[in-house]
């Protein structure tokens, strides 16, 4: 059985009120009785509650982390980003509670935000609707949005740089020479796939190449939806020599529509991904992509996040995190790859 105030009290022949403020360092207790107090409560073996200290402080020392579709998509992602968001976490005693909340409706959201088992969100959501994140603002609750930037002017957000990243694809792809180049969009995932789908846009515009409107397929969150993209692609009179999959899974789904058809990738067809998930150097050829900064994702919106909690009378952060093109064998052949 653990050891109370109470069991303190009846100790030392002290009242409760008087051992609980020696145990929390009240001013108007003396030295010698907090001394007197805190001897006891280590030969006792008493460990204070962090339940009663954190409904005193109004706090839990817990952040939810909300998700709005299945882990299985997002496992690569997570767990890199975990690994900074973990550690950032504990180095203040927070501990990391996960929610699966799917779709769009503020309906579950709300009973959860007003349970107040947390302090704060990090929300890793496809799309944040603008209805979301003004019902969050109501309820005046602490949030940042993790790998994704946000339309609202008052959402917190950390993302990496998803524009220049696919641009960099864009003029690698050009650089080899390369002028019909498919895309595949994921309208889904909002600003990031605007970000990508405008930088791939303005990578043509800036080289003097016309947009064929027939090199740009959509793409859905489900399985083999990249395959097919890529398969709509190739079938086409005059198909692509390269394709820039909306991120490395899609990639993955384009490689196997591309090896079917029994041409070799870089030689018939150049392949780009985008996140840098481990997945994609695991490919034969592995895949050019852009690497997404995860655990420092991971890491700056937990610390946002605990800005927001100290202060949510603060501006809306905002923060775009710069990535890096990784150019491995699925653009070029072994002998002129310059990176892994």
């Amino acid at each position: 059985m653990s050891v109370t105030i109470e069991d303190i009290s009846k100790k030392l022949k002290l009242s409760t009120s008087t051992v609980s403020k020696a145990l929390n360092g009240y001013k108007d207790v003396s030295e010698k009785t907090r001394d007197l107090v805190m001897g006891t409560a280590k030969e006792l073996g008493y460990h204070p509650s962090a339940a009663a200290r954190n409904l005193r402080r109004q706090r839990t020392d817990k952040i939810g982390f909300v998700f709005n579709n299945s882990l299985m998509y997002i496992s690569d992602y997570f767990a890199e980003v975990i690994v900074g968001a973990t550690a950032a976490a504990e180095t203040v005693g927070n501990n990391i509670v996960l929610y699966i909340n799917e779709g769009d409706s503020p309906d579950s959201l709300i009973q959860l935000i007003r349970a107040r088992e947390v302090d704060g969100f990090v929300f890793v959501w496809n799309h944040v609707p603008a209805h979301i994140v003004d019902m969050l603002l109501d309820e005046n609750v602490p949030f940042v949005v993790l790998g994704r930037r946000v339309g609202h002017p008052q959402a917190s957000w950390i993302a990496p740089d998803n524009y220049n990243g696919g641009l960099e694809l864009m003029q690698h792809l050009i650089n080899l020479g390369h002028t019909r180049i498919g895309f595949t969009t994921r309208p889904s995932m909002g600003r990031t796939n605007e970000d990508r789908f405008n930088a791939y846009k303005d990578g043509l515009i800036q080289a003097g190449i016309s947009i064929d409107r027939d090199l740009i397929v959509e793409t859905k969150l489900e399985p083999f939806s990249g395959y097919h993209a890529a398969k709509q692609l190739l079938d086409l009179n005059d198909p692509p020599t390269a394709i820039f999959a909306f991120h490395d899974y899609v990639a993955i789904d384009a490689h196997q529509a591309i090896v079917e058809r029994g041409l070799k990738i870089p030689d018939d067809v150049a392949l780009v991904g985008f996140d840098g998930l481990n997945v994609s150097a695991f490919t034969t050829p592995p895949i050019t992509t852009v690497s997404q900064p995860l655990a420092e994702i991971g890491r700056e919106s937990i610390l946002t996040l605990l800005k927001r909690i100290a202060n949510n009378d603060l501006p809306p952060i905002q923060k775009t995190l710069p990535v890096e093109l990784k150019i491995r064998r699925s653009t070029q052949p072994e002998k002129s790859s310059n990176s892994t």
